[in-house]
This record gives structure tokens, C-alpha cells and sequence, in this order.
């Protein structure tokens, strides 16, 4: 289980969801270098303040980096042979490869790799701070038995990672050296045995608890109706929206709508008992305000705001990224979650 430092209270999982959704979505719609930077910047902030101290996983971050970047460039150069700044030239005639590899391409796919870098710190961030029991609060009660499911597979690999810490510290005090393939066995034997233990604890404490006990319920045909109904106008809608425009829209957004409705009617069929509830402070209100800002600001034209420089194209001759100020400062907000005080 992850733990939370004492006198630190968890957040809601729901302001963090917002937070995050919002930074993935400023993330796709720009291309700018700097933009794309400052949201990094700001969701490492928020995750090195917030996150919990038990953290499953610690990733060399500088080392991937150089890794996605390196080869999002490498593999645009080796497909895109556009530019004027050539730096290697091959045979045309060399299927695939040939032609011009020109600085231009190489920068167009770092922009890509720096872009999916970025989409990749802010999900670790909301992984490093929402604990899995809080996460599995966010699926909707009409799912509580995937989110029973969710919860196990998250809590899996950081349970087995301490068991593992466990071993090797008990086997380095009894002062066993491993240096070949038979010095695994004291090791990966006891790891086997422990996740068999507790899958057969976890199995008892689920069927003590009822769970597989109960019968099959059927949904009325009238729910199974629109749930056929709600998907089918929602891929109506999707492909008619590419030759209808907004007639099509309208409809993938009605058959949503009926989705949505139709998983909350569900949910309430469902009660559920939470031991520790969560009350919702100043808090989680600046860090959904300082979230939807951004997104209120990118999305509209506003005439005060240069919206172009969301946009870079290093072709066809590379040159330096335009920088709006009141973008910059606008996508800065991300980061005021990171100064907010724990206490």
C-alpha cells in the first residue's frame, strides 16, 4: 500500500484527474518547443511536491529523454527527406533511406519525441501522486467490479517489487553473493512461494466477503436497448462527421449523452460504503481552476493572444520558435499546484 506522509491530507483524486487531462490535452494542441517544455517543466514540479513516498517506480527520466529523442530524430530522418540543411545525402535509388537526411527532419522529430516525453511525465505524475484506491474511486460504480479488478492489478507489481527488496536484504545479511544462474534460487523461489501466498490470502478475504458468491443478474431490455442505441449513433455520428460537419457531431454527441446517462442510472443500482470519505477544499479548487484556465484561453481565439505561435515547423529552413508571453504565462498556471502547501 502506498502510504501518505502524517499530517499530510490526500487530495482528491477527482482534481487531479482534471489537472491531468488538461495537461495531456495543452500538450496535443501545440507544437512550440517552449510551450511543450514549460508544461514538462510544470508537471515535474507538481510530482516531485506531491508525490507519495512510496513510489513504485523512480525512472532515469534525463536518460529516456535522450533515448526518445535521439530516436523519434533518427527514424524522421530515415522517412522524411525535407530541408534545406542537409547534413548526409544517400543514393536515391536506396529504397526508403535514400535521399537528403537534413537538420530540419531531425528537428521535426525531436518536436515529436519531446511531445510523447512530455504526455509521459504528466500520466507519471498523476500516477506518482493518486494513490490506486483512490484511482479506482474514479471508475463509475456501474464498474465497481473492473475497478475491484483495477485495484488488484495496480497493487500487484509494487507489492511484489517490496517482497522483493525483502528477500534480497534478508539473503545479503546471511551474506549470499549472486554471480551465476544458481544463485537466483534462493531469491526467485521465495518470491514464487510469496505471491502465492498472498494471492491465496487475498482469494480467502474475497470469498469471506461474498464476492463470487452472488447469481447473474440480466439488464432489462429496455437498458440493453440503449446501450445498442447510444454506441450505434455515437459511430454514426463519427464517421458522418467527416462528410456532414457538424450534423454528425451532434449526433456522436447525443449517443454519448445517452451512454453517460445510462452508466450513471446503473451506478445507482450500486452501494457502496467508503471508510475514509474526502472533503474537498481550497485546495482541489485552484488546482481545477488553474487547470481549465489554460485550456479557456487556448481554445478560444481571444484577440489579445497570438494563437499561431501554438505552432512550429522547422521546414523548410530550421529556424528559432516564436514565444508569446501570455501563452507562456497562461500554461505556466499548470505549475501553481506545485507550490501549493501539503499541510
Amino acid at each position: 500500500m502506498t502510504t501518505t506522509p502524517p499530517g499530510k491530507r490526500r487530495l482528491d483524486a477527482r482534481a487531479w484527474l482534471i489537472w491531468t487531462l488538461s495537461a495531456a490535452l495543452l500538450t496535443m494542441l501545440t507544437r512550440n518547443p517552449l510551450y511543450i517544455l514549460i508544461i514538462l517543466l510544470a508537471a515535474q514540479l507538481v510530482s516531485m511536491t506531491w508525490q507519495q513516498e512510496d513510489v513504485a517506480f523512480k525512472l532515469p527520466l534525463l536518460r529516456m529523454l535522450s533515448i526518445i529523442l535521439v530516436f523519434s530524430s533518427v527514424f524522421n530522418m530515415f522517412f522524411a527527406h525535407v530541408g534545406q540543411t542537409v547534413l548526409l545525402a544517400l543514393p536515391q535509388n536506396w529504397p526508403l533511406i535514400g535521399g537528403a537526411w537534413t537538420l530540419e527532419a531531425a528537428a521535426y522529430g525531436a518536436i515529436n519525441g519531446l511531445m510523447l516525453f512530455a504526455l509521459l511525465i504528466v500520466f507519471m505524475a498523476f500516477n506518482n501522486i493518486v494513490p490506486g484506491s483512490d484511482m479506482v474511486h474514479l471508475i463509475p460504480r456501474a464498474f465497481h467490479d473492473l475497478g475491484l479488478v483495477v485495484l488488484i492489478a495496480l497493487t500487484y507489481v509494487p507489492e511484489t517489487r517490496r517482497h522483493w527488496q525483502k528477500i534480497r536484504e534478508a539473503q545479503a545479511i546471511r551474506g549470499h553473493e549472486i554471480r551465476g544462474w544458481q544463485d537466483w534460487r534462493p531469491v526467485l523461489l521465495p518470491l514464487l512461494v510469496g505471491g502465492m501466498e498472498r494471492a491465496m490470502s487475498l482469494a480467502e478475504a474475497m470469498v469471506s466477503r461474498g464476492y463470487g458468491a452472488t447469481k447473474q443478474v440480466k439488464q432489462p431490455l429496455l437498458v440493453q436497448g440503449l446501450l445498442l442505441l447510444g454506441l450505434g449513433a455515437a459511430f454514426v455520428g463519427w464517421l458522418l462527421s467527416f462528410w456532414q460537419g457538424w450534423p454528425g457531431w451532434i449526433l456522436m454527441g447525443s449517443g454519448v449523452l445517452v451512454l453517460l446517462m445510462l452508466i450513471w442510472a446503473l451506478g445507482e443500482r450500486v452501494s457502496l460504503r467508503r471508510y475514509e470519505s474526502q472533503r474537498w477544499s481550497w485546495r482541489e479548487s485552484v488546482i481545477c481552476i488553474t487547470a481549465v484556465i489554460p485550456l479557456i484561453l487556448l481554445l478560444i481565439p481571444w484577440p489579445f493572444m497570438e494563437r499561431s505561435n501554438l505552432y512550429f515547423s522547422p521546414y523548410p529552413q530550421l529556424s528559432l520558435p516564436a514565444f508569446d508571453v501570455l501563452l507562456g504565462l497562461a500554461l505556466a498556471l499548470l505549475a501553481v499546484p506545485g507550490v501549493l502547501p501539503r499541510d
